[in-house]
């Protein structure tokens, strides 16, 4: 089956999670990931991160994920906000931040998504 950007981005998102949590290392994530968007096949793409093993989702952690992406949203927004005031307006550039950072809160908006159950 062919995998599409939304299964590569999941992809990629599991890869860092398992950097944080200290299951690769740097070169390692780099070159995985680059893998991860070479990517054509579901094959291709499991190979990249079955080995990193199950992806826990803990109870509430896709409301820990909703809760944290939109305090990223809200403080990232108003800060770009406050410095585009005190820089003497002209074009309101903080329109590419907030847009930037909203992006994550809309998988919140998808029902058929699995992340907000």
């Amino acid at each position: 089956m062919r995998v599409g950007d939304a299964d590569r981005e999941a992809a990629r998102i599991r890869l860092v999670e398992a950097y944080a949590a200290g299951r690769l290392d740097a070169p390692e994530l780099e070159s995985r990931a680059a893998e991860v968007w070479d990517a054509v096949r579901s094959a291709a793409l499991a190979e990249v991160v079955d080995d990193l093993g199950e992806d826990p989702v803990p109870p509430g952690a896709a409301g820990y994920r909703l809760v944290r992406d939109l305090l990223v949203f809200l403080i990232c927004g108003a800060v770009a906000i406050v410095v585009w005031h005190l820089t003497g307006r002209g074009f309101f550039w903080p329109i590419w931040v907030i847009v930037y950072l909203g992006l994550p809160l809309l998988r919140f908006l998808n029902p058929r998504s699995g992340s907000h159950t």
